[in-house]
C-alpha cells in the first residue's frame, strides 16, 4: 500500500507482455469491460491492454491517433488528424464523427467535465509553430475554439470541485501548466493562471490525472520523473519512472486506486504500460463524451 506523503518512490510495475509503444499516450480506464485503452501515437495504434493479465490488443488507425476517450452511449472515439472517430473493436472500423478543418495538425490531450464535454487540444505535426487550439465539444458534436497559440496541448483535467481546468504546453520553449476558471453549467472559460512553471523541473509537463483531494499528478516526460502537485500548486511529491519519458497517468481498477502509465519507446521498459500499486488516495472517475444516439 503506497501511503500519501512518504518520501519512497512508487513502485511501477512494466507489462510483461512484451507489446512496446513508439509514442504511448492517453490511457483511460473503462470500469465496464475492467481494461485500459491507450494509443501508440507514432506506432499508428489504438492499445486495450488487460492488467490482470498484463496483454495487450491493438488496432491500426487510419490516421495518426492523439488520444482516445469513452462514449455514452457506451462506445469509443478516437482524435486524430481530420477529426474525431468512432471506434468498433469488433469490426475495428472507425467513422469519422467530427470533422476539424486544419490540415498539417492532429488532437493531441483530451479530457471530459462533469458535464459529458470533451476538452481536446490540437497541435501542428511537426510541433514547430505555436498553432495548437483548445476545443470544447458538446453532443452537439460542433468543435467551439476555446484558447490558441499552442505548440504541443497537454495537461488536461477538469476538477468540478473548484470549478477550474488545468492545460499545458509541453513544448520546451514553453513547458508550463495553467489552470482557468470553469463554469460547469455552460463550460465558458475565465482568464488564464499560471500553476506552475517547469523549467525548475526535470521533466515538461505532459499527460495528468486527478485524484479524489484534487491533487494534480503530472508526468514529466524526457525526465523520467512523475509530479504531484496540491491544488495550490505546491508541488508534494516526485516519484521516478521507469522510462525516462513517461507521457500520462491514469487511475484505474474497480476502486480507481492505482496508477497506470504511458510513455514514450526507446530502451526496455520505456514505450511499456506500467503500473502501481494501491495507493492512498484514489482517483476521480472521467465522466464519458455524451454524443447522444451518434
Amino acid at each position: 500500500m503506497y501511503a500519501y506523503g512518504r518520501p519512497e518512490p512508487i513502485a511501477f510495475t512494466p507489462a510483461e507482455d512484451g507489446f512496446r509503444a513508439r509514442l504511448g499516450e492517453s490511457p483511460v480506464w473503462s470500469a465496464r469491460d475492467g481494461v485500459i485503452w491507450w494509443v501508440d501515437i507514432d506506432g499508428g495504434l489504438v492499445c486495450r491492454t488487460d492488467p490482470a493479465s498484463s496483454e495487450t490488443q491493438h488496432w491500426p488507425t487510419p490516421e495518426r491517433p492523439g488520444f482516445v476517450v469513452l462514449t455514452e452511449p457506451e462506445g469509443l472515439a478516437v482524435g486524430m488528424e481530420t477529426g474525431i472517430f468512432r471506434f468498433d473493436p469488433a469490426s475495428g472500423q472507425f467513422t469519422r464523427i467530427l470533422a476539424v478543418d486544419q490540415p498539417g495538425h492532429r488532437f493531441n490531450d483530451a479530457t471530459v467535465d462533469a458535464a459529458g464535454r470533451l476538452w481536446a487540444g490540437s497541435m501542428a505535426l511537426d510541433a514547430a509553430q505555436p498553432t495548437g487550439v483548445l476545443y470544447c465539444v458538446g453532443p452537439d458534436l460542433q468543435p467551439r475554439p476555446m484558447l490558441d497559440g499552442f505548440r504541443t496541448v497537454n495537461g488536461l483535467a477538469v476538477d468540478s470541485e473548484r470549478g477550474r481546468l488545468y492545460v499545458s504546453d509541453t513544448n520546451r520553449a514553453t513547458q508550463t501548466a495553467w489552470t482557468l476558471p470553469l463554469d460547469g453549467v455552460t463550460g465558458s472559460l475565465g482568464e488564464r493562471r499560471l500553476f506552475h512553471d517547469f523549467s525548475d523541473l526535470k521533466g515538461r509537463p505532459d499527460g495528468a490525472a486527478l485524484d479524489r483531494d484534487g491533487r494534480y499528478w503530472i508526468a514529466g516526460v524526457s525526465g523520467g520523473e512523475l509530479y504531484c502537485f496540491a491544488p495550490d500548486a505546491t508541488l508534494l511529491e516526485t516519484h521516478p519512472t521507469p522510462a525516462e519519458a513517461p507521457t500520462k497517468p491514469a487511475f484505474f481498477g474497480a476502486g480507481l486506486d492505482r496508477l497506470c502509465l504511458t510513455s514514450k519507446g526507446g530502451p526496455e521498459p520505456a514505450g511499456a504500460m506500467a503500473f502501481s500499486g494501491p495507493m492512498a488516495v484514489p482517483g476521480r472517475p472521467i465522466a464519458p463524451w455524451r454524443i447522444g444516439g451518434i
